[in-house]
């Protein structure tokens, strides 16, 4: 019985060990995959080894009680263990291969689930890389299309900023040669309109209106530069067309002395117009003034009772012949308009009036230039008498109190009389109880003071005698630029208009030297009134520097 227990708990040992054996080939070989192709190999391994274990477990318990008697027994007992354990060995062994073939069965379906998930898997891995791939071809593709795109666009924008800059370029160009164009027209304009009091007075009122209207289409918020030079040359053209028609007929008069009555009216250009009454038979003229400035046509109807009835007979004539004598002179200069109108004696203020209107605007500096040159001439001649005046006297008193050393009474007399000479000599009186240095010093510090006294405001003479002839030149040549504008706008076919207009053009040139030499003629003698005043004064202190020290030594 013991033996039985003993056997039964070492094969009940033996199953346990080779139950755990198995389960840790089984837990081995369940992970691997690939070792389920030698799992057979090794589970015949381990039933050789087993039963090896067995055989020599089961000879260890048996062989201390063998003896004699016992042993057949014991063979047999031991042959029916040994068929029993071959018999549990088969079974225990053809229950392994079962589990062991289904194990490898179900390791054979999972290899097969496994290898099929995982070429699955890498099918699905593959055909990812080929959509992968493709859309990164096609990114690629859309890439460097889009950067060509933008390579082509950022050219164009450049082209376009290009053209931008340069068509802002233009449009201020022409910006500011529009702006040029209707600051010309404009000033033009301002021009013709300061022009059309004097100028021809027939149709003067249409002519104010067309201005006026271009110089508003000129100074608009928005200029409209084109319908103002329209205006302008349009009135231009009217003012041509005047100067050169003709026209007779009967009008109401709305010009000169008698405006509202009805006269018979002939022009011929803009050089004559000539107008008889039809109630009474009077007559009046228009006719160019002469003057070069100011007022050029005036109206004339107190005739002289022959220039009267030739005008008369002019326009009668009109209306029957085509060609009529103008018994006036188209050029109607001075000398012809002092002869048709009324003459009286100019008083000499009257005459230097007009003297001083012909030289024009700047016979004005002129006169200013005039009287500040007097106002200094003045001021100089009583400052040089004051304060140049000499006195022997006084140096005879002077002398005297310095031969007695009497210095402080010297001293106080030349205080009291304020003149340069008295202040220099004062400034060597001053320093007597010092050494001749110390007197000398204050002798040149007092000269450096008193001196530019005498010499003060001489520049500025100097220059009013400089400025008077340069005005006047000034005013000669704008005479000569007004003479010539009106000669380029009349004509002329008389020398002697052109030289009465230089005549009154140098007007002016001659003020201002009537001007200048005069103060030229007095600086000189001012001048040379301070350098006696100079030369005295250096000469009567070092006289009194020799007095005083030359003792003293």
């Amino acid at each position: 019985m013991i033996l039985d227990e003993r056997r039964k708990t070492k094969r009940l040992q033996g199953e346990s060990l080779f139950d755990k054996f198995a389960c840790q080939n089984d837990r081995a070989v369940a992970p691997d995959a690939e070792g389920v192709k030698d799992e057979r190999g090794f589970k015949l391994g381990k039933l050789v080894l087993f039963s090896a274990v067995f055989f020599m477990t089961s000879s260890a318990f048996a062989w201390p009680w063998s003896d004699s008697g016992e042993k057949k027994q014991t063979a047999e007992d031991q042959a029916r263990i040994k068929d029993s354990l071959q018999t549990v060995e088969v079974r225990n062994l053809q229950r392994e291969v079962e589990a062991l073939t289904r194990i490898r069965l179900q390791k054979a379906d999972s290899l097969e689930k496994l290898e099929a998930e995982h070429w699955k898997k890498r099918y699905a891995e593959s055909q990812l890389t080929e959509e992968h791939q493709a859309e990164t071809r096609e990114l690629d593709g859309r890439y460097s299309k889009l950067s060509t795109d933008l390579g082509r666009v950022s050219e164009e924008v450049m082209a376009s900023k290009n053209l931008t800059g340069e068509a802002e370029e233009d449009a201020k160009s022409e910006e500011t040669a529009y702006d040029a164009l209707n600051t010309q027209v404009k000033l033009s304009i301002d021009k013709t309109l300061g022009e059309v009091t004097g100028d021809y007075p027939v149709g003067m009122n249409g002519r104010l209106l067309r201005l006026k209207q271009a110089a508003a289409d000129a100074d608009a918020k928005v200029p409209n530069t084109l319908g103002a030079a329209r205006g302008y040359l349009t009135d231009l053209l009217l003012r041509h067309e005047l100067t050169y028609t003709q026209s007779y007929g009967r009008e109401v008069s709305q010009v000169g002395n008698r405006p509202d009555v009805n006269v018979d009216r002939l022009r011929l250009g803009t050089v004559f117009l000539g107008e008889v009454a039809v109630d009474n038979g009077d007559v009046q003229a228009l006719l160019r003034s002469g003057a070069l400035q100011g007022k050029v046509f005036e109206w004339n109807a107190t005739l002289p009772p022959e220039m009267a009835a030739n005008v008369k007979q002019a326009v009668t004539q009109a209306s029957e012949h085509t060609i009529v004598d103008i018994p006036l002179d188209v050029l109607q200069n001075k000398a012809i308009k002092n002869a048709i109108t009324e003459t009286k004696e100019l008083t000499w203020k009257e005459e230097f009036q007009a003297f001083f209107k012909k030289g024009g605007i700047v016979m004005y500096p002129l006169a200013l230039v005039a009287i500040f040159a007097l106002l200094l001439c003045l001021e100089r001649f009583l400052v040089l008498t004051y304060r140049g005046h000499l006195g022997r006297r006084f140096l005879k008193k002077l002398y005297a109190l310095v031969k007695d050393s009497r210095y402080e009474e010297a001293a106080s007399l030349c205080l009291k009389r304020e003149t340069s000479l008295s202040m220099v000599l004062f400034a060597v009186l001053n320093r007597a109880r010092d050494k001749r240095e110390d007197a000398e010093r204050s002798l040149q510090e007092a000269l450096l003071r008193e001196q530019p006294k005498l010499e003060r405001r001489m520049g500025l003479l100097a220059a009013m005698g400089t400025i008077a002839p340069l005005l006047g030149l000034l005013g000669t040549v704008t005479g000569i630029i007004t003479l010539f504008t009106v000669i380029t706008e009349v004509g002329t076919n008389d020398a002697r208009v052109l030289a009465g207009g230089i005549s009154e053009a140098l007007i002016t040139t001659e003020t201002g030297l009537v001007i200048a030499i005069p103060v030229m003629i007095l600086h000189g003698l001012l001048s040379e009134k301070i350098e006696k005043v100079t030369s005295e004064m250096y000469v009567q202190s070092t006289a009194l520097l020799n007095r005083i020290f030359g003792k003293n030594d």
